[in-house]
């Protein structure tokens, strides 16, 4: 397990252990080896350890702790749920973790407005289930959203299955409490649905990975719970055909809720993987769902959907009959990223984002340079917003062939007119070829921001961009 102390920093030594232990009672800091080990991964498999692990409970603490770090140049890593899957949290640099687990309080649900309040380290499932329980809904929904963060998906301005129909984390979110660099805590945004008032600072802090301050308090926009909901999957003889279909059903009118792709060999990966659910196997399917506030409109536009399946050459569709078959669709799905390591041991998922016009394209561009590298991939992913999921596998952590493939598909995803990441951010995977999507003034700009926030480089350092020495 690799423990990086950059000698810019000063590490975390008696001194250090001393001051943050008059902030944190003692069963809320540790450095013992097996917390450090915890906390020293994400889902990408990549581990560096820190050398203390703290959990706040409130913005003061974070507060507090900056101030310290500040003093000190401790580097500093917040930590949701460990989801991630670019090295967004990992202390690639030692100093600390800051992990915002103990954050989980839910402050009003308010009704009239249509808005909740929350602490950000409360998991993303948590919250949905607690506004839905008030028949209202806070449509971002990524698949690891049963161990993924409020704060987490802000940090990374999640997406999901939803996103086709209801936009990614950006659109959800109304203000925002968060902890600077150097410890002043700011207030952003607005409870009022309008507010142009100076720069949008909320916005610029949504998918900033945790460099520039320490989300930890958010309120939200939620709308009614739409009552009525129905899925089908579609199988195809080809690839191809489902891509034309996804077209085609996006150009009918109709906007369907979620719009899933999944190949043959993602298929067959999730079905080894939920052996009690099982879908038919074919060299692609879609999985489709529509939702709505009224069941005739919602069947009308399910019937839409479902004879343009039909109309483009599905080779099987089924409808799910019961909830608990609908639930069964979904939790395959939501199966996919952990079914795959039973596969190899190590995995780059790569979540490119391209124009609906482009989707075919990129499809077949993929697959290209999968057989051009001889690598093993698996594609899936979000058809209905371009957002596809190309995993090249590997039984090794540093694979050539897996480098070359990813270098391939990140510059044929900036030809098509897309984006490197459509929701896992840059971290330190993606890092390397952020100068592929961003021109040279682009990214002065980034450092330049970054420097304005966090002038001693303490905060999340060596993600997105660096500091420059």
């Amino acid at each position: 397990m690799a423990q990086h102390v950059h000698n810019s920093y000063h590490p975390v030594d008696a001194a250090v252990l001393k001051r943050l232990r008059e902030i944190f009672p003692k069963d809320r800091i540790s450095n013992e080896p097996v917390d450090l080990m915890t906390y020293s991964y994400d889902a990408t498999r990549k581990e560096y350890a820190p050398q203390v692990v703290i959990w706040p409970e409130t913005a003061q603490e974070i507060s507090d702790l900056m101030k310290v770090a500040c003093n000190y140049r401790l580097p500093v890593y917040p930590r949701g749920g460990g989801t991630g899957l670019t090295g967004g949290a990992l202390a690639v640099e030692g100093g600390i973790v800051l992990s915002l687990e103990r954050m989980v309080k839910i402050g009003e649900i308010d009704e009239q407005n249509r808005l909740v309040t929350a602490q950000c380290g409360i998991p993303l499932a948590e919250l949905k289930t607690a506004v839905q329980k008030k028949n209202l809904f806070y449509p971002p929904d990524p698949s690891s959203a049963k161990s993924a963060t409020l704060g987490g998906t802000l940090a990374e301005c999640a997406g999901g299955l939803n996103c086709v129909k209801y936009g990614t984390t950006k659109d959800w979110v109304m203000s925002a409490v968060a902890v600077m660099p150097t410890g002043e805590i700011i207030h952003v945004g607005s409870k009022a649905r309008k507010s142009v008032v100076g720069y949008n600072l909320l916005q610029l802090l949504i998918g900033s990975e945790g460099t520039l301050a320490i989300l930890t308090d958010a309120t939200l926009r939620l709308i009614p719970y739409p009552k009525f909901r129905k899925s089908f999957y579609a199988l195809y003889d080809s690839v191809m055909a489902s891509a034309i279909a996804v077209q085609a059903m996006l150009q009918s009118g109709v906007t369907p809720s979620a719009l899933e792709f999944i190949d043959r060999i993602s298929l067959e990966a999730a079905n080894n993987y939920v052996k009690d659910k099982q879908i038919p196997v074919a060299e692609a399917l879609l999985l489709v769902e529509t939702d709505g506030y009224d069941e005739q409109s919602m069947n009308e536009d399910l019937q839409i959907l479902l004879e343009l399946c039909k109309e483009k050459s599905a080779s099987a569709i089924r409808e799910a009959q019961t909830e608990e078959e609908r639930a069964s669709l979904w939790f395959i799905r939501k199966s996919l990223s952990p079914a795959m390591y039973a596969m190899a041991a190590f995995k780059a998922n790569e979540d490119i984002c391209v124009p609906i016009s482009e989707f075919p394209a990129m499809l077949e561009e993929a697959y290209a340079i999968s057989k051009r590298h001889n690598v093993i991939t698996l594609c899936f992913g979000h058809a209905g917003d371009g957002n596809l999921h190309v995993n090249f596998m590997s039984n090794q952590e540093h694979d050539d062939d897996v480098e070359a493939a990813v270098n391939d598909l990140f510059r044929a995803t900036v030809a098509h007119g897309g984006s490197i990441s459509g929701e896992h951010g840059i971290g330190i995977t993606k890092a390397p070829y952020l100068s592929y999507e961003m021109g040279e003034r682009e990214l002065r700009l980034l450092v330049q921001i970054k420097e304005l926030f966090d002038p001693v480089g303490i905060l999340n350092p060596s993600k997105i961009v660096m500091k420059k020495e």
